[in-house]
């Protein structure tokens, strides 16, 4: 029984909904992390999307959260209809890039620099896996087309063109 319901999963999911499931329970788990207990590192480096504490640390995870979900249910979505997910899944990894880059610069976190960098790994990745996984869904469809015609040409007999007797 859960041999046919991973099988069924796996089917649904693909390798898109895959990433974007498991970038989703991330960014969930994230964001309840900055919620909970929020890191006095990440509070100081992220300082400037703090706006003064006009938005503070917990409204964030509330972002993180949010776009975790909708990663998880774009997972679930077929094909090139998945896109805000991406976009979901990459938004607040890059928003933690630029603040904290932003924050080194501004000479606020000694640090900044080094988690700016390694944030933007995270969007960095997923637009490579977007891109890699909507090439090879490209050729999947290329090639069922491929299938069908060729099974259709045996079927009537007509292969290059020519028709063979049946």
């Amino acid at each position: 029984m859960r041999a046919a319901v991973a099988r069924r999963l796996r089917a649904r999911l693909g390798y898109r909904g895959a990433a974007l499931l498991v970038c989703g329970f991330g960014w969930i788990n994230y964001g309840i992390g900055l919620i909970d207990n929020p890191r006095f590192g990440t509070v100081h480096g992220v300082s400037a999307l703090l706006f003064d504490g006009r938005m503070p640390i917990s409204a964030w995870g509330v972002v993180w959260i949010t776009s975790g979900a909708l990663s998880v249910l774009a997972a679930f979505r077929p094909g090139a209809r998945d896109w805000w997910g991406w976009a979901a899944a990459a938004g607040p990894p890059a928003m933690w890039a630029v603040a904290y880059s932003g924050a080194r610069a501004l000479s606020e976190f000694s640090q900044g620099w080094y988690s700016g960098v390694t944030w933007a790994v995270v969007p960095s990745l997923l637009l490579i896996l977007a891109a890699a996984t909507r090439k090879l869904m490209s050729l999947r469809r290329r090639v069922k087309g491929l299938e069908a015609r060729l099974v259709e040409a045996v079927q009537t007999g007509d292969v290059n063109g020519e028709r063979y007797g049946h």
